[in-house]
């Protein structure tokens, strides 16, 4: 196929709209105008950049590098700015009548220069200003990305390439509004994190995104966020509109090897349907006259090999046909804010309600926490399950609709990575654990919480929590206790074990009427450590995938979950018995913005 060619900002439209990548898959040519959120106020944008720009090039210049380097504060560079060019646009704006306008250009302009002075005093090598910036309004171009056979060719600007203090090597996107339109800033800058290495091989970018509104934030995205979101989100629009094979016949594809392996094995199916879901294709069959679903199962690894799978698929029994799942070729990720986006009356009901993750029907499954059948979480998965992911997203879907007066989390974080950078949020009821001491104290504070709670509904004439606060009694929040990891404690022995055990159980059997809800997670789901106790007083179970058939059936009561995809495919038991869904991803500086609240 011959290579084509379109623009970062063409492809981030692709990915994020739907509406204009059909057109462009109908052959049309849809406009890029109007990419920022509907409404926005004048920013000047075109012309922050240019300044930026201008400012950089004279920082960096070989014939100004020395004089640049004794400039230190933000103020000295706003000056050099504002005796270049800064202070004639004012000039222009006030005559105008837009004065307001001018002010907050010069405010995002002074963020910037103070931006770049800490920059500076942070490098403890600075020479000149060409150690932190590699360039600036950079075009890219000429740099092909495969696509199947095709050869697509992405076109771009870089606002920056930089040398950050800690994080090293990074591409840097200038943003002047936020919120709106994050996921297509997330989305550009995953793009060009793929170009770059491209452009300049052996080198890895991480990136940021640097808002200006006038006041200075940022949010930093790792490498390693930037390749996922690239994987599960750009790739498969990519595939979509310069595949070489369209979805519908790649799904009929399958769906015809898996009968002709079947027969291969003398056993005869019909293929019955198809249907996609985030990371894996889902047939259903029919049986053939005299074959019987244990028949079908027990060929799940011959079909590993016949179709050159990376797993034996799972086959299950359904109403009326025989389900068999077979990976994607390209999965996607399912991002907690699309979910959030939409329209979720479940959501609204509730405080503690939150998103399992999303069904082969593309709708969400929804838990609540103050629903008896689901108000405390078991969670397991293996190392790479994404299992810490599914605990940030149930995290950050509650605090994103929440605040201090009507939700606090206690966050106990072994592996001290997941809950990073929530010290000090408003929404924490505790600070967040990392020993088996802190862990222990938090349970049992818990538990006196509980008590006294229990002491004021009975005071006050109220059921339960909920009740109390629909009358309008609001201070008193939900408290959701989230162990990253609690085999510690269980393995603790002793008196240990037993006294963690007894907190688990009491807290389990009131908690929900006081408030109080526990999500225990961990990765090693054996009978060592989900004893029956525990397990019993857990009514959600979470099941991503693990280890093997035995862990599976400790936490599910069945097989099957060894068999999951990892990248947070799951099972949810919700108390009508397991349901495969796609867990959502959330980055990190969204959950930290949720969690700290600034959303």
């Amino acid at each position: 196929m011959a290579s084509i060619s379109l623009t970062a900002t063409e492809l981030t439209l692709a990915v994020v709209d739907p509406d204009w990548r059909a057109k462009w898959l109908a052959g049309e040519k849809p406009p890029t105008r109007g990419f920022g959120p509907p409404g926005a106020p004048r920013a000047l944008s075109l012309r922050f950049h240019k300044e930026a720009e201008l400012l950089v090039g004279w920082l960096t210049g070989g014939k100004s590098l020395a004089a640049a380097a004794r400039l230190h504060a933000g103020a000295e560079l706003l000056d050099r700015l504002w005796a270049s060019s800064l202070q004639k646009l004012t000039d222009e704006l006030f005559a105008a009548g837009r004065g307001e306008e001018a002010a907050d250009f010069v405010a995002r302009m002074r963020a910037f220069c103070d931006r770049l002075a800490d920059l500076r005093q942070r490098n403890p090598r600075f020479e000149n200003w060409q150690d932190l910036f590699v360039g600036a309004e950079l075009s890219l171009s000429g740099i092909k990305i495969p696509v199947g056979s095709a050869s697509v060719e992405v076109r771009a600007r870089v606002d920056a390439i930089r040398f950050h203090p800690e994080r090293g090597l990074e591409v840097v996107d200038y943003k002047l509004s936020q919120g709106a339109r994050l996921k297509a800033d997330l989305v550009q800058l995953a793009i060009y994190g793929r170009l770059l290495p491209i452009w300049r091989p052996g080198c890895e970018f991480g990136g940021a995104l640097e808002y200006y509104l006038p006041e200075f934030s940022e949010a930093s995205v790792s490498r390693g966020e930037l390749s996922d979101i690239f994987e599960t989100v750009v790739a498969p629009a990519l595939e979509e509109m310069f595949g070489a094979k369209p979805r519908a016949a790649e799904a009929e594809g399958i769906a015809g090897r898996t009968v002709a392996a079947f027969r291969s094995f003398k056993l005869e199916v019909e293929a019955a349907g198809v249907v996609e879901g985030p990371q894996l294709v889902r047939l259903r069959l029919k049986p053939g006259p005299g074959v019987k679903v244990a028949s079908l199962a027990n060929r799940a690894d011959d079909l590993q090999v016949a179709l050159a799978l990376d797993a034996p698929p799972l086959v299950r029994a359904g109403k009326g046909f025989v389900t068999l799942d077979l990976p994607r070729a390209q999965p996607r990720t399912c991002l907690l804010s699309d979910v959030l986006a939409g329209d979720l009356a479940a959501l609204r009901n509730s405080p503690v309600a939150f998103p399992v993750g999303v069904g082969f029907d593309g709708q969400p499954i929804v838990a609540d926490l103050a629903d008896p059948n689901t108000c405390h979480a078991l969670v397991a998965g293996s190392t790479g399950s994404g299992k810490s992911e599914w605990l940030k997203s149930l995290v950050a879907a509650i605090a994103a609709r929440g605040d201090a007066d009507s939700v606090r989390f206690a966050l106990v974080d072994p592996k001290v990575l997941t809950f990073s950078g929530t010290a000090g949020s408003p929404l924490l009821w505790r600070p967040p654990a990392t020993t088996v001491e802190e862990a222990t104290a938090i349970m049992q504070d818990a538990f006196d919480e509980m008590e006294a709670r229990y002491s004021t509904l009975d005071r006050e004439g109220f059921a339960n929590l909920s009740e109390r606060r629909k009358a309008g009694k609001t201070d008193l929040p939900y408290i959701v206790l989230i162990f990253d990891e609690f085999a510690d404690l269980v393995l603790a022995g002793g008196e240990g074990k037993k006294k963690f055990e007894t907190l688990v159980a009491r807290i389990a059997g009131k908690g929900r009427a006081s408030g109080l809800h526990l999500v225990l997670a961990t990765q090693r789901p054996d009978r060592n450590v989900v004893t029956g106790l525990i397990k019993a007083n857990l009514p959600l179970k979470v099941c991503l995938k693990v280890a093997n058939a035995v862990n599976a059936q400790i936490v599910l009561d069945e097989p099957g979950a060894e068999n999951l995809f990892g990248r947070g495919d799951l099972f949810c038991n919700l108390g009508k018995g397991p349901i495969r869904a796609q867990g959502l991803f959330v980055p990190h500086s969204e959950f930290i913005a949720a969690i700290k609240g600034n959303r």
